[in-house]
């Protein structure tokens, strides 16, 4: 495991300077997308303060993020080129740059959604569910979107039409869905803890487990995922609560419970398991052939964190079957990928989890060492006598001493 450990940290150092010197810095080529926007007009030089770009017909276009840098979505800005007219109206709008995860702003990207933002006036509230439509599973990234185009066209349209919004009612917005991350992460560690002391307690990890799938998978649609390591490595911080919460249990629990998150809380690895306790005869693995295909999801993680770091694209790394199926979004390979790894459960325990997930290897290879888990016949991931502990969830079915 040091050897994959060193492996995979030389390949991320190399990685990340290619990165930063094939891409030194994120340029977009916004006069290409301005005739997106405004096909028939010509647009002078972007200046003035703020920057944008003005046309003879009083049409002003302005990237939002130029404006307002701080509104941010799930995983960073989301980048919009907007064309206003002389009445504050919006005449054209185009998202140019984002690093939200693809399955689950597809639909905010597609012309049938923005164009719902065409006509729409600077004194307009632009609230989701009120007069701009919500997205199911992408509520943060819509809700920067809608105002980052609010705050940034008001400031256009006092700016260089002189025109103001006009008196608004103040809304306050909380998003408490963290709570319920938080509670069940809370819940599932104390559970965790008690199941190390009383074998009474190890039924609590099916519970633990099914909150899994309906609250972390089907209600939040927030399960972590190695996208969140390479965005906090490329310093895109979010501006959800959530998303902290999500990354920073994951990693304490690391620190203190090894890959206590895939034993207890993913929820794919939850129907993995479930799938898994089905009556179909499984196949015996042989030991070593089991061992050589374990490692193949280190060499999965290796190439990504090369592939995503050199091209500074958080999306060409995503091929994880939990993004896929709790976004309800994917393409043909995705999809088929989480078929074939459910399916394959019925024959190997934790198919996915095994030989696939980067979160896997990921948590994998910093769980530190640990004693007292030499493995039992019904382990969940069909590990044999005495794995290397980076193989093992803490089901805490076999654990036999303190640490």
């Amino acid at each position: 495991m040091k050897k994959i450990r060193i492996i995979l940290l030389l390949t991320a150092i190399v990685s990340l300077i290619l990165g930063y010197l094939l891409h030194p810095e994120e340029f977009i080529d916004e006069r290409k997308f301005l005739k997106d926007i405004a096909p028939d007009i010509t647009f002078a030089e972007k200046g003035g303060a703020p920057p944008h770009y003005f046309s003879d017909e009083g049409i002003a276009a302005f990237n939002t993020y130029d404006i307002m840098p701080s509104i941010r979505g799930y995983a960073g800005p989301i980048k919009t080129l907007i064309s206003l007219n002389r009445e504050g109206k919006i005449t054209g709008i185009k998202i140019i740059g984002h690093s939200e995860t693809k399955n689950y702003v597809h639909y905010m990207e597609s012309p049938q959604y923005l164009n719902r933002f065409i006509g729409k006036s600077i004194s307009d509230p632009f609230e989701i569910d009120k007069d701009i439509d919500g997205i199911s599973r992408a509520t943060v990234s819509v809700t920067a979107l809608a105002k980052s185009i609010k705050n940034s066209s008001r400031i256009i349209a006092l700016n260089v039409y002189g025109l103001t919004a006009g008196a608004e009612e103040a809304v306050m917005t909380t998003d408490i869905n963290w709570i319920w991350y938080l509670l069940l992460f809370l819940a599932s560690l104390t559970f965790y803890f008690a199941a190390r002391r009383s074998k009474k307690f190890l039924k609590s990890r099916d519970i633990t487990l099914l909150a899994g799938i309906i609250i972390i998978g089907l209600y939040l649609s927030s399960p972590f995922s190695i996208l969140h390591v390479f965005n906090l490595l490329l310093l895109r911080h979010s501006s959800a609560i959530i998303w902290y919460v999500t990354a920073g249990s994951t990693i304490l629990s690391i620190i203190i419970a090894g890959r206590f998150y895939c034993g207890w809380l993913c929820p794919f690895g939850a129907l993995c398991e479930f799938a898994g306790r089905l009556p179909f005869k499984k196949w015996e693995v042989p030991k070593e052939t089991d061992d050589k295909w374990r490692r193949l999801k280190y060499v999965l993680l290796g190439v990504i964190i090369a592939i995503v770091f050199i091209s500074k694209r958080i999306d060409y790394g995503n091929y994880e079957t939990y993004v896929t199926l709790f976004s309800f979004s994917g393409n043909v390979f995705t999809w088929t990928l989480v078929a074939v790894s459910l399916i394959a459960n019925l024959k190997v325990e934790r198919f996915w989890c095994r030989y696939l997930c980067p979160v896997a290897a990921f948590t994998g290879l910093f769980s530190r060492k640990a004693d007292g888990y030499p493995s039992r016949h019904d382990c969940p991931m069909g590990n044999k006598p005495s794995p290397h502990i980076s193989e093992c969830i803490r089901c805490n079915r076999c654990y036999k001493g303190s640490e």
